[in-house]
């Protein structure tokens, strides 16, 4: 057993001054740390209530609470940064441990001389040793690694770049950071305002601007606009607010403008205006509403050109319309009569002055009192729109006002309808006439009355013109421009002679001329010219026109044939009717069955009408021709019927009084055309008299009830139908005796133009030998 005791305390200078190193050392690294952290926290609590005061205002009391928690924040920071963790700060045996991690080769070497040297309890050998040894590496170490004085002096870096931030902010604002200040230490300096509003109200009849309020005039029902213009601050929204409480807001007009719009304001009204932190409610705006000037009476008196014979009239109130070139005159009452403004032309937005003018009384009623009015005159020469603008003595302007019309209804050009020749390209012969029929209309009056002719391919010689002479005199019909506006219409009838149409040189075959009607009203200063549509007369010899004509009546032909056999099919439906009234079923002839035999009947009178016309039309083409030269009487006799027509559709009369004149012997025997005479004849009889009897046998057979009367209705119709039938077979023998004639006479005409080509070949020969 080895006896120990306790000696004398064995000195350690390197020891202790390494232990007091490293103390002080963790105790800057706590005041380090702390200092920190208290300025990070004050810096950020600082600029927290700045920012929150300076966008906020708030009040006093959380004003105090800010002050108390500056104070209190910091402190309770400290205390736990710096003095709680000062106390926690090892003694020599605690930083001997710090140093013995930092050096694990040590083996715990500097915490034994620690506890051994103040006389510690061992071999005093042994712990002289341990001591000394201690010593030793106490004079060489390093406190690198017994703390890390990292964490500290980011602290301090974060906390003295807060204060810099704040100090920073504070000094950049300074206006604001002085008004924080003051109202910090417990103040009541006021925030300076941000957001200014500018309200305008662009109207006339402003009564009264300052700061604290805005009166204005305005009139009773207009809109009136409200602008407010923002200075500073853009407030996220502005509101109107009106003494009956209610709210609106106003809509954004423009980067710093917004908008609205009262509409129609009757009344007298207040409101203010706020946004963002203008909320003091001035200027606070009031309208007073009176009542504007308004418009309580429009006369216009119009003058029409003399040309038109229309009379002069005035209407009241309403939109007009005049003969373009019309002298108008505009004359409106307004209420006051004390009134000024300008009348709006629209929509070329021209402005004319209103004169004072009397204001004329109506037709029915008594001078008026007081005919004081303004007006404006003016020339109409195309469509417009006005409206009065009008303005008080006090400034005041009518709102809304009404527009009136003016239309002009232009004079329109003479129209010309070329009633014969019908067709668009006419073909005649040398020596053959042309029927010029022409109705021509106009709004007010006709003047010259002329037809032109020119030769296809000579454009650039002048056209000849030709006078013509209208027959019927002009009457009146109801017009649009007021009262009764007189129309003109002429019915112009001449006969052309192929032979002049340009003078006394003869057309040659093969030459295509345009005939054009002309006619000029009686526009003053500068008459309007009204033109038919062109038709091409083409010069074609006779035996081209006789082919043309024999080809015309071969297509006839097929149409007689086609027509043939419908006739025949609807006779047979008529005769299935028959039967069945006749038989014990008499209700298969119902009103179904009637209705499809009154649409055949229908069908087949069409088709017969469509005929006659076409031979009609080739008997007329033959007549005008003259290569009848025996046909002079008919063509004399039609041309003085067909004269009277005044429009295009086809007429029976003047055909019908022609085949009685010529089966009368009356007007003498013509070589064929009396053959074309007898085809028109009967393909009269056949849609003019049994067709259209057949038509209304079968209306009539529509409405009958009783049962034998629909038999011999159905008899009669049969019968006629047979007629019918009768009078297509003699249009097929005509035609076929047509047909033959033709053949014969262009043998006979072949065999003579050969005879003349050996004749002259013979004449040739003698004279050449």
């Amino acid at each position: 057993m080895t006896a120990t005791s306790q000696g004398p305390r064995l000195a350690t200078p390197h020891l202790d001054r390494l232990l007091g190193r490293l103390r002080a050392r963790l105790v800057r690294e706590v005041w380090t740390f702390g200092l920190g952290r208290t300025l990070l926290v004050l810096g950020v609590w600082l600029l927290f209530t700045f920012v929150v005061d300076w966008t906020l205002h708030v009040p006093a009391g959380v004003r105090l609470v800010h002050l108390a928690v500056t104070m209190a924040l910091p402190s309770f920071v400290f205390w736990r940064e710096v003095v709680r963790r000062l106390r926690c700060v090892p003694d020599r045996a605690g930083l001997a441990v710090l140093l013995e991690r930092a050096h694990p080769e040590l083996h715990e070497l500097l915490v034994s001389a620690v506890e051994l040297a103040p006389g510690g309890e061992g071999a005093p050998e042994l712990v002289e040793r341990v001591v000394r040894e201690a010593e030793q590496r106490a004079a060489t170490l390093e406190l690198s690694g017994a703390s890390d004085p990292g964490p500290a002096g980011r602290a301090l870096g974060v906390g003295v770049a807060v204060a810099a931030v704040v100090a920073l902010v504070l000094g950049v604002l300074r206006e604001p950071a002085g008004v924080w200040l003051a109202r910090f230490a417990g103040g009541d300096t006021p925030w300076p305002q941000r957001t200014h509003l500018v309200v305008e109200i662009p109207l006339d009849g402003e009564l009264h601007s300052s700061e604290e309020r805005l009166e204005l005039a305005v009139a009773r029902g207009a809109d009136v606009p409200v602008l407010v213009r923002v200075r500073g601050d853009m407030p996220d929204e502005v509101l109107l607010s009106l003494e009956s409480g209610q709210e609106l807001t106003l809509g954004r007009a423009g980067r710093d403008v917004f908008r609205t719009l009262l509409r129609s304001v009757q009344e007298d009204l207040a409101f203010t205006l706020s946004g963002g932190d203008d909320d003091d409610g001035t200027p606070a705006v009031t309208l007073h509403v009176l009542q504007p000037p308004d418009v309580v009476g429009v006369a216009v008196a119009i003058e029409p050109p003399a040309y038109s014979g229309l009379p002069a009239r005035v209407e009241f109130d309403r939109d007009v319309q005049v003969l373009a070139g019309s002298r108008v005159v505009v004359t409106m009452r307004s209420d006051p009569p004390e009134t000024t403004g300008v009348a709006r032309l629209l929509p070329e937005d021209r402005e004319l002055a209103l004169e004072p003018r009397a204001f004329p009384a109506r037709l029915d009623e008594a001078p008026l009192a007081d005919p004081r009015g303004r007006g404006f005159e003016l020339v109409a020469d195309h469509t417009l729109r006005y409206r009065f603008e009008l303005r008080d003595a006090g400034g005041l302007t009518n709102p809304d006002p009404g527009l009136f019309a003016i239309d002009v209804e232009p004079d329109r050009a003479p129209e010309v309808e070329l009633l014969a020749p019908a067709r668009g390209e006419v073909e005649t012969v040398v020596g053959g006439a042309l029927p010029l029929r022409a109705l021509v209309s106009d709004d007010f009056g006709l003047g010259l009355l002329s037809w032109t002719s020119q030769a296809r391919g000579a454009q650039d010689a002048a056209p000849r013109v030709h006078p013509l002479v209208g027959q019927a005199p002009a009457v009146e019909e109801p017009g649009a421009l007021g009262g009764r506006a007189q129309r003109a219409r002429l019915t112009a009838t001449t006969r052309l002679e192929v032979n002049e149409l340009f003078g006394d040189a003869p057309p040659t075959e093969g030459e295509v001329f345009e005939l054009v009607v002309v006619a000029e009203d009686n526009r003053a200063p500068e008459p309007q010219e009204g033109r038919s549509a062109p038709t091409r007369l083409r010069v074609v010899s006779a035996d081209e026109f006789l082919r043309r004509v024999q080809d015309r009546l071969g297509r006839v032909r097929t149409k007689v044939d086609a027509l043939a056999d419908l006739a025949r099919e609807k006779q047979g439906y008529t005769r299935d009717l028959i039967a069945s009234v006749e038989s014990d079923e008499p209700a298969a002839a119902d009103a179904s069955a009637v209705e499809g035999a009154l649409a055949g009947a229908r069908r087949v009178q069409g088709d017969a009408r469509a005929l006659t016309r076409e031979l009609c039309a080739v008997t007329e083409a033959m007549l005008y021709s003259r290569l009848d030269e025996r046909a002079g009487p008919l063509l004399e006799a039609y041309d003085e019927r067909a004269s009277a027509r005044v429009d295009r559709s086809f007429h029976a009369e003047p055909w019908q009084e022609l085949v009685a004149l010529q089966a009368s012997g009356a007007l003498g025997r013509a070589d064929f055309a009396d053959r074309l005479i007898e085809m028109v004849g009967a393909a009269l009889e056949l849609s003019e008299l049994h067709g259209e009897r057949v038509v209304v046998l079968l209306r009539e057979l529509q409405d009958q009830r009783d049962l034998e009367a629909a038999h011999d209705t159905l008899l009669a119709v049969d019968a006629e139908q047979s007629a019918a039938a009768v009078s297509l077979e003699e249009l097929l023998r005509l035609l076929a005796e047509w047909d033959n004639y033709q053949s014969i006479l262009t043998s006979t005409r072949d065999l003579l133009n050969r005879q003349k080509n050996l004749l002259d070949r013979t004449r040739q020969f003698y004279k050449d030998n």
